[in-house]
């Protein structure tokens, strides 16, 4: 008799269910729209910031964004990639999301967009999040 191994479910992503991943391993952020005067945010929140409702939806949010601001850190705790690139990614639907950036030749007005990747790593093993990265071509 053949003793089979216990699966161990995957690491859930530090984001949780703030990103949604297509069977083609595309990732997509889940934000909020405010049901009442139409505000969308990233991440969602339960009060609208605009008009103060709290009648707020899930969302999907835009794949692609413009990059508004970025630094790469050197100094970080020890489970975090070092140097790290985070900045903030202006959506078209007005959110601006701040994130982890991989990629090199990054430039403020790049066009990037959303995908998974690994962002540092604990005893636990790797972790993972959103990123943002250039798109090519």
């Amino acid at each position: 008799m053949a003793i089979e191994a216990a699966k161990t479910p995957e690491r859930p992503p530090l984001c949780g269910d703030a990103v949604a991943v297509d069977a083609e391993g595309r990732a997509t952020l889940i934000g909020g729209v405010c049901a009442d005067c139409g505000a969308e945010a990233f991440p969602r929140a339960p009060v609208c910031s605009t008009c103060m409702s709290e009648n707020i939806e899930p969302k999907k949010m835009p794949r692609r964004g413009t990059l508004y601001a970025f630094s790469t850190v050197h100094v970080a705790a020890k489970k975090w990639k070092r140097p790290m690139c985070i900045g903030y990614v202006d959506l078209p639907n007005k959110a601006r999301v701040f994130t982890h950036l991989v990629g090199q030749g990054l430039a403020i007005g790049d066009e990037v967009e959303v995908a998974m990747g690994t962002v540092g790593e604990d005893e636990n093993g790797p972790i993972d999040c959103f990123i943002f990265k250039k798109v090519s071509g």
